[in-house]
């Protein structure tokens, strides 16, 4: 076992040197001197094959930056790591929203991490289950959908910290884990990705300031870009609309009709009495959360605090003030948090909190690495090049489906929708800001439809981390889990692409959209399910 595994470190550091190697004799020979596809394409499709190879989405883009640099350097490569570490990879932590974006991603990882081994969450759930209806299995799928929208400030601590609580009172009820796994996964990075105080919205927030850096002709905030594309979040939406319908009218779809609830063993049932911790260690820390950013941000540029209205609320969110606020507030959230943590685990809040921190330290890495590609691939233009390339094929219209797709499949081959943002995100919205020449109407739907893509193959992929953490934590295996899943995610990628995206191109607002693909769901569930059955 241990000679295979130094094989295969081999074979990738082949690829790796291979790609350095083949992208310098590119660039020194002057192969790619004229022509302007490989030096827009080629570190983007490094980074993206790299990614796929290693399943390390850090490793495809950092590589995927060394070789754009190779180009911008003429195939020198000592100039090369001067010029990637000078002008990409140091000013990546320069910058208030770069620096806000690290220091929130790390808090707000503490944060999930003491709200988890709070305990605060299992008395809920339990609590929740006891005053629940007669029906155990609708009422166990409804709590752990609920307790999903309510964990939204972290997707795997929401993996996590629902399958945990949940599998074993699922075992009780009879609810096959492969249908938890399900819920788990549906409203972990759904719901983390429209959030607007989540471990994921530094990151969104930091992609769309880098990207339409440059652009005049695009007055709102970073954060205002975000609030309008949540309407626009297709995929993500239809999913929770989907999981509505899917526990109402128990609603098995193509494998998950063949999923078994297991047993229940001997030393489960003669469990006795769990001491339960309150449930305001968990409930308490959230409100003052998002009670504190949203005061921060309100306060923290405004003059005048009362009256308040509602120019004042939009300048508050179109100002200055996101990365403090966020920053601030996952601070004192953190420290509500460690205050209301239980004494009797006392002893253990240290080393939860530093945990905590440590297990964002590899997102944070990849946000780095992100921002340093973003900065490569907007010096080589390759957004102009996309644009430039598209116009021919593509009307502006259809860009946002065209950019949902293209985010699904780098999303299903990667398995990381953080790596997907990171690749996608640097290259559409410039391209989409090159094509529509001054508009700036669907700039919100481009941006929605990197998320949307970025989470449906998160969703679908074997090697995605939130995929194979809701499996464990579930108690399936991955494949099941992705098979099992693979039907509902299918389901609410056409409703995205086909009711969502698409008639955008016809002027169709979003809302009209989601109402219709509402109903449409709704019917198809009382097909397959019967019209008595509820």
């Amino acid at each position: 076992m241990r000679a295979v595994g130094k094989r295969k470190d081999i074979s990738i550091y082949k690829y790796l040197f291979g790609a350095v190697l083949f992208s310098s004799m590119l660039t020194s020979f002057g192969w790619a001197n004229g022509s302007d596809f490989l030096r827009a394409f080629f570190p983007a499709l490094v980074a993206l094959v790299l990614t796929v190879v290693t399943r390390q989405a850090a490793i495809g883009l950092f590589f995927g930056a060394v070789t754009g640099v190779l180009f911008l350097t003429g195939g020198d490569i000592f100039g090369a790591v001067v010029t990637l570490t000078e002008q990409h990879f140091f000013p990546a932590f320069s910058g208030n929203w770069h620096v806000g974006s690290i220091l929130f991603t790390l808090i707000l990882g503490a944060f999930a991490m003491v709200i988890e081994r709070s305990g605060g969450f299992e008395t809920l759930t339990n609590r929740l289950l006891r005053r629940g209806s007669g029906d155990g299995k609708r009422s166990l799928e409804g709590t752990a959908a609920g307790l999903g929208l309510l964990c939204f400030f972290d997707g795997l601590a929401n993996a996590l910290l629902l399958g945990r609580i949940v599998k074993p009172l699922a075992d009780r009820v009879r609810v096959p884990r492969a249908r938890i796994a399900y819920i788990v996964d549906s409203t972990s990075s759904s719901v983390a990705c429209i959030a607007f105080i989540s471990t994921w919205i530094a990151t969104q927030l930091s992609l769309i300031e880098q990207a339409i850096q440059g652009y005049p002709q695009v007055r709102e905030s970073a954060y205002e870009v975000f609030f309008s594309s949540v309407p626009h979040n297709f995929y993500c939406l239809f999913t929770l609309i989907l999981l509505v319908f899917v526990i109402w009218r128990r609603w098995d779809i193509g494998p998950m009709k063949r999923a078994k609830a297991v047993p229940v063993s001997e030393s489960e049932e003669a469990r006795g009495e769990v001491v339960e911790t309150p449930v305001r260690v968990a409930l308490i820390p959230i409100l003052v959360l998002s009670v504190s950013i949203l005061v921060l941000f309100y306060t923290w540029e405004t003059a005048k605090f009362f009256p308040i209205t509602g120019d004042k609320l939009s300048d508050a969110f179109s100002g200055s003030a996101g990365p403090y606020a966020l920053t601030v507030g996952a601070f004192i959230g953190l420290l509500t948090a460690c205050f209301f943590f239980p004494r009797s685990k006392g002893g253990e809040l240290a080393e939860t909190v530093k945990l905590g921190v440590s297990s964002m330290l590899q997102p944070v890495l990849l946000l780095v690495l992100a921002w340093t590609f973003g900065s490569v691939i907007g010096a080589l233009g390759t957004g102009a090049w996309v644009a430039s390339s598209l116009g021919a094929y593509v009307s502006v219209e259809y860009l946002p489906a065209a950019i949902f797709v293209t985010g699904a499949v780098m999303a299903l081959v990667t398995g990381s929708s953080w790596g997907t943002m990171g690749l996608l995100m640097p290259i559409a919205l410039p391209a989409y800001l090159e094509l529509a020449s001054g508009e700036t109407g669907l700039l919100a739907a481009a941006v929605a439809a990197v998320f949307s893509g970025a989470v449906f193959g998160d969703h679908c992929s074997p090697f995605s981390d939130t995929t194979i953490v809701s499996a464990f934590a579930c108690g399936v295996s991955p494949q099941e889990h992705v098979l099992t899943q693979l039907p509902y995610a299918l389901i609410a990628a056409g409703m995205a692409l086909f009711v969502g995206f698409i008639p955008l191109a016809y002027g169709v607002m979003p809302w009209v959209g989601l109402l219709v693909g509402l109903v449409i769901i709704g019917v198809l569930s009382v097909l397959a399910t019967g019209v008595r059955r509820v």
